[in-house]
């Protein structure tokens, strides 16, 4: 019966290592994956950012500027 119960425990802690391990991973990839999102955002938020300044400029050569807002809400 000893042996069987030993057994069993030496399972169940297999089982947990294994459990760890593999939440371990888990984590290391999901943080990975969120490292590249948060570059690939940054990236396009610069491309963005270049491009509305790209178009900016070119409406000002233009010489379009934008309208203010007149005071009666038009």
């Amino acid at each position: 019966m000893e042996e069987i119960e030993s057994k069993v425990k030496a399972l169940r802690e297999e089982q947990k290592a294994t459990l760890d391990r593999i939440e371990a991973e888990y984590r290391e990839q999901l943080a990975g994956l969120r490292r590249d999102a948060e570059s690939k955002e940054q990236k396009l938020a610069e491309q963005w950012s270049a491009k509305h300044l790209r178009l900016t400029r070119f409406i000002e050569q233009m010489g379009c500027r934008p309208r203010l807002a007149e005071p009666n809400g038009r």
